[in-house]
This record gives C-alpha cells, structure tokens and sequence, in this order.
C-alpha cells in the first residue's frame, strides 16, 4: 500500500525539482523599507554562465503579492531590457494563466531546462511550461542580465559578490 502511495503522489515523496542543481547565488531584494522576496540561482555546478542550462530560480516572497502585479512587474521589466510588447505579450497571456496570488513565504520556482523549455513550480507543486526557446533566457533576464533594475542583486545571484 505504501509503495501504491508513493507512486501516486510523486510530489510528496518525490525529489525536489532542484535537487540535482547546486546554489549559485542568493539576494534579497528590498525596496526602501520593504524586503520583497528572497531569491536563489542554481545550476549544475554551483556556477554561473550566460548559456549554461538548466538553471533555476527560487523565489520565496516575504510579503503578500497580487498576480497582477507580478505580471505588471514583469511587463515593465521587459520594457526595460527592450524586449518588444509584440514578443512578450503572449507570454504574459500564458502567465496569466498559471500564476497565483502570493502570500508571505510562498516560493515560486522557475526552471529552465537544458531543451530551453521552461516550468514554473508554486510551493513544489508544478503550475506549468512554456515551450517557445525564447521565453526562458528572457524571463532569467529579469534578474541576469547585466542592464538588470537591480545590479547589486543580479551581482549576488551569479556568484560575484556577497
């Protein structure tokens, strides 16, 4: 019975989809007084490069958050790396889709595979993927590319600074 169980709920008794990936980096990130999310990058190794797949980011957010204003966030944060509306647009329709509310202390985490497909797990529970081979490395780019909003984070995320 016990191993009927185990079968069945593969996200009780199964291996955090991290599990094989070493910390690369964490950061939190604050906004005047306000600690907004506390965050980890994994790879293979424990290191960091640009193409290296897969990689992970875990985001545990240390207050309440709308999905809407994550989706707000995101949009104006891809305005901002230049990433076309006509490009981004559909991803945020997808988003839309799978994103939850967020309250204090729940983690969302985002994996992006050596294939270039990418998943979103909420709490260990998986909410989805995305298939286009674009959208991954420019979601990553939020917080990893060097014109990100918050270099000091992006410094700690990637293993330079502490």
């Amino acid at each position: 019975i016990a191993l009927c169980i185990m079968l069945l709920s593969p996200a009780t008794y199964g291996a955090s989809p991290i599990s094989l990936l070493k910390p690369v980096g964490s950061a939190t990130l604050s906004v005047v007084f306000w600690d907004i999310y506390h965050s980890t990058l994994y790879s293979s190794d424990g290191n960091y490069t640009d193409a290296q797949r897969p990689v992970a980011l875990q985001i545990e957010y240390l207050r309440d958050i709308d999905a809407e204003d994550l989706l707000e966030a995101t949009a104006e944060e891809w305005d901002k790396l230049a990433i076309a509306k006509d490009v981004y647009q559909p991803w945020l329709k997808n988003l839309r889709v799978i994103w939850p509310d967020i309250k204090e202390h729940d983690t969302l985490l985002f994996i992006l595979k050596s294939d270039q497909s990418a998943e979103f797990y909420f709490n260990q529970t998986r909410l989805g993927s995305f298939d286009d081979k674009d959208f991954g490395s420019n979601f990553l780019r939020i917080w990893l590319d060097p014109k990100a909003s918050y270099p000091k984070l992006r410094k700690q995320l990637i293993g330079k600074s502490k």
